[in-house]
């Protein structure tokens, strides 16, 4: 039987998710609204979420992993998982700048569906007719929602859904990294310790080859001066805390439940 504690401690988890995720929903779409560096800033948060992380362990000497991660399982089970949660966090951010908040919350709710068929193709689930039923609900969902919408655009809707398969292949990823009891990642810190710098590094190449030039260019970003620049560094350093209370938030219940039906609500960052 489920103790009344454990329920507390699961309602608190799922309250501190939707906290963050709201928080940085509405942050992101303020600040990427007028700030036109998307990749170039989620490169920077994950570089800061990743020292930090890293300044944390150090002066806590604390590893939950039995032994060190091989090269070859560095490769195999956490670059991919890295890389795609680079793509789901870069386009999501990207959308920001010509979609709505409602739109991006409606199209990024269909997470579900693309973790369900992941989930079928990795052989975690097996087809089930609930699940089938689901995914046609929300897909019919999404039609309705962006048929003759006003707040339409193409692009946007591009790389939000795009982001939401990424986001569905991510998180299959994560649990399969997750279950490898033999890794021993099981620390929240741990996880975000191994995965975010190779996020950082996947996501750098898309930066600076799409926003780059206009960035060195910027007086918003390098050349800002004055006002401007303590703007720039609000912006990077917010974002950067609230990515990393979200991602936490998000790995908190997955790392003990370890089930897809836990994750398919997850629609990080």
């Amino acid at each position: 039987m489920v103790s009344v504690k454990y329920l507390f401690w699961i309602l608190s988890q799922i309250l501190f998710y939707y906290a963050s995720s709201i928080c940085i929903t509405f942050f992101n779409k303020w600040s990427f609204s007028g700030f036109h560096f998307p990749l170039v800033v989620s490169f920077f948060h994950m570089t800061i979420v990743s020292h930090v992380i890293w300044l944390y362990r150090t002066a806590t000497k604390s590893s939950s992993c039995k032994d060190e991660i091989s090269w070859k399982l560095f490769f195999q089970r956490i670059c991919p998982t890295a890389m795609a949660t680079a793509i789901d966090i870069g386009l999501s951010n990207w959308s920001f700048m010509y979609i709505t908040v409602s739109m991006y919350t409606m199209c990024k709710s269909t997470t579900i569906i693309f973790i369900l068929l992941s989930a079928i193709i990795f052989k975690i689930e097996k087809p089930k007719l609930l699940s089938l039923v689901v995914i046609a609900l929300i897909s019919f969902g999404l039609f309705l929602f962006t048929y003759k919408s006003t707040s339409f655009h193409l692009w946007g809707f591009i790389l939000v859904m795009t982001a939401s398969v990424i986001g569905g292949l991510r998180w299959v990823l994560a649990q399969i990294l997750l279950q490898r009891e033999s890794i021993g990642l099981s620390s929240t810190l741990e996880f975000i310790y191994y995965v975010e710098p190779v996020m950082a590094v996947s996501i750098l190449p898309f930066a600076l080859g799409i926003e780059g030039f206009d960035m060195v260019l910027s007086p918003d970003f390098i050349l800002a001066r004055g006002h401007q620049s303590l703007h720039v560094f609000f912006v990077v350093s917010v974002g950067a805390l609230l990515a990393l209370l979200l991602t936490y938030s998000a790995l908190i219940p997955l790392l003990p439940v370890l089930c897809v039906d836990t994750t398919a609500s997850r629609t990080l960052r």
